[in-house]
């Protein structure tokens, strides 16, 4: 392999409409952090590789745009970071991309690359799993492909999966995010923003990926690191709210409170106000800890409930109990946070009428917001291979209709 001079990284496009009109009715909430980690990561070790995100969740998609994309930037290689309801329309960019230039390298990264690698390599040259920013770089870096941790490729026709290398173990070690390759203001959420804190969750949920992505390890910024970048945003792109993006950022009270007065003692809490996904078990919530993230300005708390029913809980693996998710959404009130949503689903594995009853029970005599999903079997998780087992899905789910 060679060194790659331009990369274009790619987050396609969630739905099937190809026109503009259409398109603005889909614009994304949020930018792909994962492509801006990348960038950033290319740019920090200083190498003369000239880097272009696009995004199609806030651009105008057709097969016409992407090829004239490619024909006025030529980029060497293609990186396109993979949800999995994104899956279809990401390896039709790979072959668009492929017919404009058989010589461009495709490579997938993100959360459906990592989990069905062979899938993805029917169209893509080079698979990263996991962590991609060692990785990608590497082969931008002309590395020869057996020496890369964490890559998945075809030789002769045989698809090699190369050993996954150790998880990055400083996340402060990683350069912000590279924002200023984002259309910042074409996002919903703007002037709000999204950051993560930490990668990773310790729980062994039935229905999420985490533990395949991450290993039931949890990695956290340190608290400077974070605010640090809060600042940033604030000062060099007027960001004036914050979402975060972990799974949760309250496993540590400790932390938790921690980040909640470096946030006060910065005066950040005056310029900008905050939101975040919380763990609800009893161990990670506490009146003061409500108290301190509502003078810090959080202003929105989204509880990961999923069930009123004890029994859903149980066969989901979520490790809370219904009164835990009621303790945890009254301090949450007691301790003033304007809003506190609960994220709830149906369809779990075993769950009847009577537990969507008591699920819509809980919503109503509790003053929780809802926001209801369907439980999906998505790759990766144990609840699709649940139901696979008992013969209830097969292969080749449409996901862009799911």
């Amino acid at each position: 392999m060679v060194r790659t001079s331009k990369v274009m990284l790619v987050s396609p496009p969630y739905c099937k409409p190809y026109s503009a009109e259409e398109n603005k009715q889909v614009q994304a909430d949020a930018a792909p952090l994962g492509l801006g980690y990348i960038a950033s990561y290319i740019l920090h070790e200083g190498s003369r590789i000239e880097v272009k995100i696009i995004d199609f969740g806030v651009e105008a998609f057709s097969p016409e745009r992407w090829k004239q994309e490619l024909q006025a930037f030529k980029p060497q290689v293609v990186g396109l970071s993979i949800l999995t309801l994104g899956y279809p329309r990401a390896m039709t960019l790979a072959k668009l991309a492929k017919e404009f230039d058989p010589g461009i390298l495709t490579v997938a990264g993100g959360p459906h690359a990592t989990l069905e690698p062979e899938q993805c390599l029917e169209y893509c040259d080079i698979v990263v799993r996991g962590e991609g920013e060692r990785s990608f770089y590497e082969i931008l870096q002309g590395q020869d492909l057996d020496t890369i941790h964490g890559i998945s490729y075809r030789d002769n026709g045989n698809v090699i999966h190369n050993n996954g290398g150790e998880r990055i173990g400083d996340l402060d070690s990683l350069p912000f995010p590279a924002t200023h390759l984002f259309q910042v203001k074409k996002y919903r959420e703007f002037p709000g923003w999204g950051i993560t804190s930490s990668r990773g969750c310790p729980y062994d949920c039935l229905f999420c990926a985490s533990p395949k992505l991450w290993g039931h390890i949890i990695k956290f910024r340190s608290v400077q690191n974070v605010i640090d970048e809060i600042e940033y945003l604030h000062d060099e792109f007027g960001i004036q709210h914050i979402i975060f993006q972990d799974d949760a950022v309250n496993y540590s009270q400790a932390r938790a409170l921690e980040m909640c007065d470096e946030i006060i003692g910065r005066g950040l809490h005056k310029k900008v106000s905050f939101e975040c996904p919380a763990r609800a078990n009893r161990a990670c919530v506490s009146l003061e800890l409500f108290r301190r993230m509502r003078e810090a300005n959080f202003i929105d708390i989204s509880f990961g409930l999923e069930s009123g029913s004890d029994k859903v809980l149980k066969s989901l693996r979520k490790s809370l109990t219904v009164n835990e998710s009621k303790q945890a959404v009254r301090l949450a009130r007691q301790g003033g946070i304007p809003t506190v949503t609960g994220l709830f689903m149906v369809g779990s594995w075993g769950e009847t009428v009577w537990d969507v009853m008591k699920t819509w029970y809980f919503v109503l005599r509790n003053n929780v917001d809802m926001v209801l999903t369907v439980c999906t079997p998505l790759p990766g998780t144990e609840f699709d291979s649940l139901l696979r087992q008992h013969g209830y899905i097969a292969d080749g789910i449409d996901w862009e209709n799911v």
